[in-house]
């Protein structure tokens, strides 16, 4: 399998990951570690973008695909890599670096599942304050506490819609629990002993069947049909 962009996942061989801002480093660092609470084995994939930036993607136990942006470039434009594998990589790098050079080890192209979200079309529906998605989650795991069984948490507790935005037109839109579970276990959504700074928003957008929340340091996708990722 060989993924779409420039040269896919196998162009990584030889090639190295470049993050040279330690400011970036640290917000990878911190991403990958909240990646890898949820999932000791998650994967992670890159891809560069023309700003300059690269896009760092994971799907998440709950089943929602996150991403959040860092400075920097990865070898091809597109590679996957082990998110504990990169995570030692930072680590490794000596006090001071300035290149921020990693080595993406082993490419796991066949451990990504599906195509990437749309790069466009999402159209805003609604700001909702991003406390109520700290209050949703904190409940959450209070529920989950009681529920959780040896295969883990209920699909019903996680297929539960949470929330729900334009609420009072024809086409309301519902948010699930695994999206706001990922959103906030991420890491998206600022906050400080579980408040969320006075009006702080998080966006819901759609483009078909596509949900997407964006918070300050992150944004999530689900799909809201049976699939779970489509061409773009």
């Amino acid at each position: 399998m060989t993924l779409p962009g420039a040269g896919g996942a196998g162009a990584a061989a030889g090639g190295t990951i470049a993050v040279p801002d330690p400011a970036d480093r640290e917000d990878l660092r911190t991403l990958l570690r909240r990646l890898l609470r949820l999932d000791e084995a998650a994967v992670v994939r890159l891809t560069s973008g023309d700003d300059g930036r690269m896009r760092v993607w994971s799907r998440t136990p709950f089943g929602a695909l996150v991403v959040r942006g860092v400075g920097g470039s990865c070898p091809g434009g597109d590679v996957v890599c082990g998110a504990d594998h990169l995570l030692t990589e930072l680590d490794l790098l000596p006090r001071g670096d300035t290149g921020g050079l990693l080595d993406p080890g082993m490419p796991l192209t066949s451990s990504w599942q599906g195509l990437l979200p749309p790069a466009d079309g999402f159209q805003a529906v609604e700001d909702v304050p991003a406390q109520v998605l700290l209050d949703l989650t904190e409940s959450g795991r209070g529920a989950a506490r009681e529920n959780a069984g040896p295969a883990g948490l209920p699909p019903s507790l996680l297929d539960q819609e949470a929330l729900t935005v334009r609420a009072d037109s024809d086409n309301p839109v519902g948010v699930d629990m695994r999206t706001v579970f990922s959103m906030v276990m991420c890491g998206f959504v600022p906050e400080r002993a579980g408040r969320a700074p006075e009006g702080e928003p998080v966006r819901v957008s759609e483009r078909g069947a596509w949900l997407r929340l964006d918070a300050r340091y992150g944004t999530a996708y689900r799909r809201t049909d049976a699939l779970t990722l489509e061409p773009r």
